[in-house]
């Protein structure tokens, strides 16, 4: 009974690819909807490139060990970064007074206005509260939790040892 449930411990190739395919195909809807949200010619531009970046790691082969702790390195330093400008957004919006285009605000300001804005056109304010920022930390911890946390998919391939 078990034996029909159980997937062949090894996939060819070309179903990898397609299941990958098939997974990234996710993110495009979310890509088109924020394209299609984005105002400015180069807020469509960065998100049609991050589109077909998502569709080539998709395609491409699995990570290696070493590129996977690469990139784990790159990725820890900016989700913490991004975090922190989220945040600060969050607070900056309890005060709709603050000056953005001065220093420090515009430190913040400037980064994540490019992806709050197509996000306040897709989720509207609740009662008045603007939740774009909320919405981006809670996307960012769970990118982080799934790509780095203790049981993340590039910790696991970078511990993986090489036969």
């Amino acid at each position: 009974r078990t034996a029909r449930c159980v997937a062949p411990a090894r996939a060819s190739a070309s179903s990898r690819k397609a299941a990958l395919a098939a997974v990234a195909a996710s993110p495009a809807a979310l890509f088109t909807q924020l394209a299609s949200a984005a105002e400015s010619d180069e807020a469509r531009a960065a998100v049609a490139t991050a589109s077909n970046l998502v569709t080539q790691l998709a395609a491409s082969e699995p990570l290696d060990p070493e590129t996977a702790k690469a990139v784990a390195g790159a990725l820890g330093p900016f989700f913490n970064v991004a975090t922190i400008m989220f945040i600060v957004r969050i607070v900056m919006t309890w005060y709709p007074s603050v000056p953005y285009t001065k220093l420090p605000w515009v430190v913040a300001y400037v980064p994540t206005e490019p992806l709050l804005k197509p996000t306040r056109s897709l989720v509207p304010p609740v009662g008045g509260v603007d939740v774009s920022p909320i919405i981006w930390v809670g996307m960012i911890s769970f990118m982080n939790e799934i790509l780095l946390g203790k049981q993340g998919l590039l910790i696991l391939l970078s511990n993986k040892q090489m036969m």
